[in-house]
């Protein structure tokens, strides 16, 4: 999409009106998100610097309601399965993973991102390997972010969860995603139910030699 295209899509709303509206939305609008608003942040997303160019990032828009509850289900799974294995009691285990249910269910929009490994550089080295892949990660951060700021930009609230990074297989099964594929995020979208609430003033840990 043209910078042209992007403006028009945006409503004409600046990159500072974005980053500082930005919030996590955790209760949405039952109204449905435009496909096409989707993938402008999508293609947003792609604009992010990445390891040597290899753009590692992967997308998937889970659009039908079966395979929403079933990626839900799945991953809900093995969420109390390790719930159990860390000691929570089992009345917290039942109310986070309901909580969980409802929002991965519940929300207009719901966009897996994942990782591919498969173009980054080869070496020998098992250390400069593990850092070429923390590129890739560092870059999926990147990717998302731009994703998440072209949705405010175009009125949609949304928030980033990391439940594929704790079961990627689990995700990817659940979605039949190409074996390269290595689910790391989800992010929900839609119209905010409310107007989050505001955060306090930014300060960032800052040293100075």
């Amino acid at each position: 999409m043209s910078g042209e295209n992007l403006q028009t899509a945006f409503g004409g709303i600046t990159l500072a009106d974005a980053l500082f509206y930005r919030r996590s939305v955790r209760k949405f609008a039952p109204e449905p998100v435009h496909p096409d608003r989707l993938r402008v942040a999508i293609e947003a997303a792609w604009l992010a610097p990445s390891p040597h160019g290899s753009a590692p990032w992967r997308f998937c828009l889970v659009a039908s309601p079966e395979a929403r509850l079933r990626l839900a289900a799945e991953m809900g799974k093995d969420f109390l399965r390790d719930m159990e294995s860390e000691g929570v009691p089992e009345a917290e285990r039942k109310r986070r993973h309901a909580g969980s249910l409802r929002l991965l269910t519940g929300a207009p929009a719901l966009i897996l991102a994942a990782l591919s490994y498969k173009d980054l550089d080869s070496y020998a080295d098992p250390a400069k390997q593990a850092n070429e892949r923390m590129m890739a990660e560092h870059s999926l951060g990147a990717a998302l972010q731009n994703l998440m700021l072209a949705l405010t930009a175009q009125g949609i609230g949304s928030v980033w969860r990391c439940a594929p990074l704790f079961c990627p297989g689990t995700a990817r099964r659940a979605l039949s995603l190409p074996e390269d594929w290595v689910p790391r995020a989800i992010v929900l979208a839609g119209r905010a139910e409310a107007p989050p609430p505001s955060k306090p003033g930014a300060r960032p840990a800052v040293l100075v030699r």
